[in-house]
């Protein structure tokens, strides 16, 4: 038996074309017959309207036009006003509201509110007819806005306090753990603002441990001038051994500083240290360098620039240009003697006691300009800018390169509110930050103005407090009569210049960067 050989189930393309148009031309003639089709009814129901059979319909009718006629022309006379009074206050520099949408949802509304006027002018008619009256029911109203207001004042507070326990308990998880795992600790400050990034309890943790040593680190150096940063690292030196360093390159049309503290010594630098250190030390096992610090200060941007100059691995921390990146510890082995231990960003009791007397908005405020916290937590960034136009005034130097870098052009500066205003006002024009109808959008140019900040394209910076009154209160902090990291008595206050000097030798930091650190 002869077997028959498959034959193939393709077909040409002008026949599977043909038969897609066929198909289509079917489906538009099944269509329009169905339209035709007199058993065919609207998905969208109509209004029966008014019966004939009603006595009072011309009356209806009529009453109901009249009101739409009355009804069209208010509409048409608030609109007229309500863009007379836009007009002006945009002319005078305000923020407006769009009420269009508005507008749009109220005319949208009449028609479905009309079967409803409809519907109860007829029932007052029918009443009337009838000889029945209506009757007013009075209803008891009880207000519990006050009680309400007083709840949601408690539950704020509540949430305050929740966020405050979870930093300080944050900060007994995080920073003691990294402190007992670390024979070195290298404290990273913000060189634009170090003392706001720097706690005296972090500094008091480790002197409690006779086996631990400090460092301090000085990041974003090309940030601030030669002669600030020579103040902070003289004043820091006092306290404990300082070191700038420049973890990663400046952002686009950054301003840079001190351009010979280039990355590349400020990392060879550090790594010198390290190794002088675990040298030193005799132990048998590596050292371990717990990094820590605020958030968004540089501690990862820190480890891979080490990393970097070793083994050519610059990836090493996953970083970024904002707050929270680094969720949890890790640990990099940079060789035999020496290992780095990464750790999240945290706010330190100093800051946590110190903003229990402030406002919620002064708190996000000062930490947003810290960049401490993400964008996206940021509720109130005009706050965070009026704080930083703040201490922008303080300095001649620093308010004339804000005026150069927006180009901004003569604006009232008698109040700080209202400075703000038209400053932020203008760089929403400038940047096109603008909403519906050409307003200003005032809080995404505020955001704006802070990641300018953040990467340093506005230039700021503080200088330390010299005053003889202010170290000796620094002083009276630093010897408090027990220590809130473990509740026990605080050991005799040690020398902070032989802290130093010891320290110094064991770490060779004695013309490590030349005389000077190298700055001029």
């Amino acid at each position: 038996m002869r077997v028959k050989k498959p034959t193939s189930k393709r077909v040409t393309t002008r026949m599977r074309e043909g038969i897609k148009k066929k198909a289509a031309a079917k489906r538009r003639k099944d269509k329009k017959i169905a339209k035709k089709d007199v058993t065919w009814k609207s998905r969208h129901r109509k209004d029966p309207g008014i019966p004939a059979s009603f006595p009072y319909k011309d009356q209806i009718v009529s009453e109901l036009e009249e009101s739409r006629r009355l009804e069209k022309e208010r509409r048409e006379e608030l609109k007229l006003q309500k863009q007379k009074e836009r007009e002006e206050a945009l002319a005078r520099g305000e923020d407006v509201e769009d009420d269009m949408e508005t507008e749009e949802m109220d005319a949208d509304d009449d028609g479905a509110n009309g079967l409803a006027a409809l519907l109860e002018s007829a029932q007052s008619a029918a009443k009337e007819y009838n000889g029945e009256e209506d009757i007013d029911d009075n209803d008891m109203i009880d207000s519990d806005e006050d009680v309400e207001y007083e709840l949601s004042e408690v539950e704020d507070d509540e949430e305050e306090q929740t966020g405050l326990e979870k930093s300080r308990k944050s900060y007994d998880k995080i920073f003691k753990s990294v402190v007992e795992a670390s024979d070195v600790v290298l404290y990273v400050l913000d060189a634009r603002d170090p003392e706001s990034t720097r706690s005296r309890k972090v500094e008091q943790a480790v002197l409690q441990n006779p086996g631990k040593r400090l460092i301090l680190l000085l990041n974003k150096v090309d940030l601030v001038p030669t002669e600030a940063l020579n103040q902070w690292l003289n004043f820091l030196n006092s306290s404990f051994p300082t070191l700038p360093i420049k973890a990663s390159p400046g952002a686009t049309n950054a301003t840079s500083f001190n351009k010979k503290l280039t990355g590349t010594i400020t990392a060879d630098s550090l790594m010198k240290a390290l190794k002088s250190f675990a040298n030193k030390s005799n132990l048998k096992r590596s050292i371990i360098v717990g990094v820590i610090g605020y958030p968004n200060v540089g501690k990862s941007s820190i480890i891979n620039a080490l990393t970097k100059r070793h083994n050519n691995n610059s990836k090493a921390c996953p970083v970024g240009n904002q707050a929270g990146v680094t969720t949890s510890m890790r640990e990099v082995k940079i060789d035999n003697k020496l290992k780095i231990l990464d750790s999240p960003g945290i706010v330190f009791p100093d800051e946590i006691i110190n903003t229990k007397k402030q406002s919620k908005q002064q708190q996000m405020a000062k930490l947003a300009l810290l960049s401490a916290i993400p964008p996206k937590s940021i509720t109130d960034p005009t706050g965070a800018v009026k704080l930083l136009l703040k201490k922008f005034s303080q300095n001649t130097e620093m308010a004339e390169g804000l005026k150069k870098y927006y180009d901004l052009p003569p604006l009232p500066s008698a109040d700080l509110e209202e400075f703000a205003k038209h400053f932020l006002i203008h760089i929403a024009r400038t940047k096109g930050r603008l909403g519906k109808g050409g307003v200003p959008n005032l809080e995404a140019a505020a955001m704006a103005v802070l990641n300018d900040w953040r990467d340093g394209r506005i230039i700021g910076w503080t200088l330390p407090k010299a005053s003889k009154q202010s170290v000796a209160d620094a002083e009276a902090s630093t010897d408090a009569p027990k220590s809130s990291l473990r509740g026990e008595k605080e050991p005799p206050k040690v020398e902070q210049t032989t802290v130093v000097t010891s320290w110094a030798k064991e770490f060779d930091l004695d013309g490590l960067l030349g005389d000077n650190f190298g700055l001029e």
